[in-house]
């Protein structure tokens, strides 16, 4: 058998067995399917919630880096503007 039937054959074992381990931990755990539901909802949640804001994070950084990018570049490309048109007026002045 090769490397990739081995690999899916793993993958589809180790699904299934997370999946077979999620229902009986929900039918074996000590509280009732509704509260459970609502703790597994709740974490679901703070965790979509946690990823949104650092996406929202990172966008931040990310802007304010591109701002800073953006405007160092402008700079430069002014200086050397300045530093062309100045060699410009001495050749012409000659």
């Amino acid at each position: 058998m090769n490397v990739i039937g081995r690999t899916l054959k793993f993958t589809i074992g180790l699904a299934l067995g997370a999946g077979i381990g999620a229902v009986a931990a929900t039918f074996l755990s000590p509280q009732s399917g509704k509260v459970s539901v609502d703790e597994i909802k709740s974490r679901l949640d703070a965790a979509k919630q946690a990823g949104q804001d650092a996406q929202q994070k990172r966008e931040k950084e990310l802007q304010q880096y591109w701002e800073q990018e953006v405007n160092v570049t402008y700079k430069d490309d002014k200086k050397e503007a300045k530093k062309d048109d100045k060699k410009d007026e001495k050749k012409d002045g000659k």
